[in-house]
């Protein structure tokens, strides 16, 4: 009994105070563009900053890129492949501590 007590008050709490004419979905797709944008401004900033920050050439085609595959995913709604940033063809694990034998 008291759990459906708490079920109803909890839902008129929500009527109470939920926005009435808000289209949830809509609002959460565009919290979705705007958090890939950033994502995406964020690590374009990064690579640039570290990796090709002595050639001007190369951010300016890190930038290009960036930009090309923004278009794409915000107008097509298509996920992006994973791509590998390793130069290495694999990783070396972590050497054993000399006191586990």
């Amino acid at each position: 009994m008291f759990v459906l007590r708490s079920a109803f008050w909890l839902v008129v709490g929500f009527f109470l105070v939920a926005p009435h004419g808000t289209d949830f979905g809509a609002a959460a797709s565009q919290v979705k563009d705007q958090a890939i944008s950033a994502g995406t401004q964020a690590a374009e900033q990064i690579i640039v900053s570290q990796v090709f920050n002595n050639d001007p050439v190369a951010g300016a085609v890190i930038a290009k890129l960036s930009s090309t595959v923004q278009s794409t995913a915000t107008s097509h709604s298509v996920a992006l492949p994973m791509q590998d940033s390793s130069t290495r063809p694999f990783v070396f694990p972590m050497p054993r501590p000399a006191a586990m034998g």
